[in-house]
C-alpha cells in the first residue's frame, strides 16, 4: 500500500507541477524538487522497490544587473542513504561576466564540471548508482566516472563564468574527518554552434591522507598516504542524437586493507523522437590495474572486473513527468526496471 500511495502522489503531482520561484525587490527565492519511484527486477526474483528524490532551496540577493549573493541548501536520497542530511549547504557570490565563488559543503569543480553519459533510465548511472546498490554487487566497484572528493568537508570553489565556450575552476577543501585536505582543478571546453555540438572535460584531483574515506555505501573505505584522480569526458550532439564517452582513473599510494582504486570507463548514446527517448549505456570498472602490497610484501586484494550494459526508454507524459523502463546486465545479473519520475 505504501508503494501504491507514493506512485499515486507522483501522478497527482504530474498534473499540478510548477516551479516555486518568488521575487521581492532585490530578493529571489527558489525551490526545486523531484522524485522517482519504480521497481527493479533482478533475474526472475521478487521485484525490488526503488526510489530517488532531491530537494533544493536557493535564496539570492541581487546587488546589480550582473552580481548577486546567495545561499543554497539541498538534500537527496543518495546522501540520506549514507546517513547524511546535507548534500549542499553553501554561500556564494556570482558575477555573471566573470565567475562564481562558493564556500561551504558541496562537491568540487572536478565533479560539477564532469560530463556524464547519455542515459534516460533514472538509475543514477552517473552518480551513486541505484542499480549497483540495489543489486548488492559483491565485487569492488567504482560506480561512476566523475572525479570526487565528497561533499562533507568545508570547500572553496572558484570558477569562471559558464559561457558558450567553456569554463574552468579550482577547489580547495579541508577541515573534514575523511582526509587532511583535497585540491581539485577542472576545465570544460564547448563548441555549441551549428548542428554538430561538442563538449570536452578534464578534471584532476589530489586528496592527502584519506582515512576511512568511502565514495558511497557499497564501496570499501580507503586509508592511504594520498589519492590522485584524473577524469575526462567527451560529448557530441547532432540533431536528436547524443554520444558520450568518458573515463576516470584512481590511484592510492600505500593503501591499507582492501583496495578501491583503478579505472572506470563508459560510453553511451541516446536519441530523442517526439515525446520519447532511448539510450544505450556501457560501463566497465576494473580495480586490478595497480598492484599494491602491504608492509610485509603481501599482495593486497584488488577487487575485480565489473561490466554493466543498460538500455532505457523514456516517455514524456508531461513537461515535468516522465515514465521510463530499463533493462540490462551487470556482474552476471540480468535486470529489468520500470518507474515514474515527476517534480517541479
Amino acid at each position: 500500500m505504501k508503494h501504491i500511495s507514493v506512485l499515486s502522489a507522483l501522478l497527482i503531482l504530474s498534473t499540478n507541477a510548477f516551479a516555486l520561484d518568488y521575487n521581492y525587490e532585490k530578493w529571489q527565492f527558489k525551490l526545486d524538487a523531484e522524485g522517482m519511484v519504480g521497481f527493479l527486477n533482478p533475474k526472475t526474483e521478487k521485484p525490488l522497490f526503488i526510489d530517488d528524490w532531491d530537494i533544493k532551496g536557493q535564496v539570492f540577493y541581487r546587488l546589480n544587473r550582473t552580481q548577486k549573493f546567495g545561499a543554497v541548501y539541498s538534500i537527496d536520497a543518495a546522501c540520506v542513504e549514507d546517513d547524511e542530511y546535507i548534500h549542499d549547504a553553501f554561500v556564494l557570490f556570482e558575477d555573471r561576466d566573470y565567475g562564481r565563488a562558493e564556500f561551504g559543503l558541496t562537491h568540487s569543480v572536478a565533479r560539477k564540471m564532469g560530463l556524464g553519459l547519455p542515459d534516460v533510465g533514472y538509475l543514477r548511472i552517473n552518480n551513486k548508482s541505484i542499480l549497483h546498490k540495489k543489486l548488492d554487487i559483491k565485487r569492488v566497484l567504482i560506480s561512476d566516472t566523475a572525479a570526487t572528493t565528497g561533499h562533507e568537508s568545508l570547500r572553496l570553489n572558484l570558477a569562471t563564468a559558464n559561457t558558450d565556450y567553456g569554463q574552468y575552476g579550482i577547489s580547495l577543501s579541508s577541515a573534514g574527518d575523511d582526509y587532511e585536505y583535497a585540491l581539485d582543478a577542472a576545465v570544460k571546453i564547448k563548441q555549441p554552434l551549428g548542428k554538430l555540438k561538442t563538449a570536452y572535460s578534464l578534471a584532476l584531483s589530489y586528496m592527502n591522507k584519506p582515512e576511512n574515506y568511502s565514495e558511497n555505501s557499497f564501496s570499501p573505505t580507503v586509508t592511504a598516504d594520498w589519492r590522485a584522480q584524473i577524469a575526462t569526458g567527451f560529448n557530441l550532439q547532432y540533431n536528436s542524437w547524443i554520444f558520450g564517452i568518458n573515463a576516470r582513473m584512481i590511484y592510492d599510494e600505500k593503501p591499507i586493507a582492501k583496495t578501491a582504486d583503478g579505472l572506470i570507463a563508459g560510453s553511451g548514446i541516446s536519441y530523442d523522437f517526439l515525446r520519447s527517448s532511448i539510450s544505450f549505456t556501457y560501463l566497465f570498472s576494473d580495480t586490478k590495474i595497480w598492484e599494491h602490497k602491504d608492509e610485509f610484501g603481501n599482495k593486497l586484494d584488488n577487487g575485480d572486473y565489473v561490466h554493466t550494459t543498460l538500455a532505457s526508454f523514456r516517455y514524456k507524459y508531461s513537461e515535468h513527468t516522465h515514465l521510463f523502463m530499463s533493462g540490462g546486465y551487470t556482474d552476471h545479473t540480468p535486470f529489468f526496471s520500470v518507474g515514474i519520475k515527476s517534480g517541479f
